[in-house]
């Protein structure tokens, strides 16, 4: 008597088969690298893209090996399907699947028929790409010169930490002036609070108020000076700026950014005082003048009155 399968049953028996299958391609697949890896200790471009394939479909998960005791174990991580079927360690095989996709098939098997190590290869993977084409399409590597390639790759390699070192002394010095830059501005602002608390403690008095007044006035103008100043230096540091045409586009950046955010922070400050400070004495807008006329004339009154 033939019992049917239900849908569901039958739904499962497909799955299943299509599983079985995967894992017979896979197994199949390992199975050219085992055999590969016996003769030539996995050097070719085509077996790598059979490992490639593998690893990606992650298809290597649900097989089986012997494991120490003899029994049965299965395949979980690709760690182990490199270990334990492959008989190589993850990090060796990982490291020809990434030269290969970094430097290319012809590089590769060029690289491989030289027997460039692992050292040289991984020099090179951690040189700029303008410096791998370099080498990549250097004669050196046409001819099968296997000591001049080396020799290339060591030279920018030493050129490249020196470049970086003198990279990052420039940077140590810059972070150096910024802290400095960032200090002088903190103790600006603390002798601004020290003034306001000053300010904050002097009454006015009747019978000085124009003595007091000068003085404020002249704080100031004298403030408004050191202000103007400050302006007209940065002026002069975009003069300069502009006048210069050897820079180069990097520095060009820097400073163009750094002299916009300085304007742009002065006009927004002084902008956001200029508003609050209408506001608050809007009142006396039409009368507005130039402190230093003011002084003029609290002086020219005191001299009248002594007259």
């Amino acid at each position: 008597m033939t019992t049917e399968l239900s849908p569901q049953e039958q739904q499962i028996t497909v799955e299943t088969t299509q599983v079985l299958a995967s894992k017979q391609d896979a197994l199949m697949q390992l199975g050219q690298i085992q055999a590969f890896n016996f003769i030539g200790k996995l050097v070719t471009v085509s077996e790598l893209k059979i490992l490639q394939q593998v690893k990606e479909s992650k298809n290597y998960k649900g097989l089986t090996y012997k494991g120490e005791s003899g029994k049965l174990e299965t395949v979980s991580t690709w760690d182990q399907c490199c270990e334990k079927i492959l008989g190589m360690s993850r990090k060796s095989v990982d490291e020809r699947l990434l030269n290969l996709s970094q430097f290319g098939e012809a590089f590769f098997e060029q690289a491989q028929a030289m027997r460039l190590g692992y050292r040289d290869l991984k020099a090179l993977r951690q040189l700029p790409s303008d410096e791998q084409a370099l080498v990549i399409e250097s004669e050196a590597v046409e001819t099968g010169d296997k000591e001049a390639v080396k020799d290339l790759i060591d030279d920018l390699k030493a050129q490249h930490k020196k470049e970086l070192d003198a990279e990052k002394l420039k940077t140590k010095e810059l972070d150096s002036q910024r802290q400095v830059a960032i200090r002088m501005r903190d103790e600006y602002q603390m002798k601004a609070m020290d003034y306001q608390t000053e300010l904050e403690s002097t009454k006015f008095k009747a019978d000085a108020w124009k003595d007091q007044t000068k003085h404020l006035l002249f704080e100031a103008t004298k403030y408004e000076s050191n202000a103007v100043e400050s302006l007209s230096r940065l002026i002069a540091l975009r003069d300069h700026f502009l006048d210069n045409d050897d820079l180069s586009p990097q520095v060009v950046e820097h400073l163009a950014a750094g002299l916009l955010h300085s304007f742009k922070t002065l006009a927004e400050d002084f902008a956001q005082s200029w508003l609050e400070t209408s506001s608050i004495l809007e009142g006396y807008l039409p009368k507005m003048r130039p402190s230093l006329d003011v002084l003029q004339e609290l002086n020219d009154s005191a001299m009248s009155n002594e007259e």
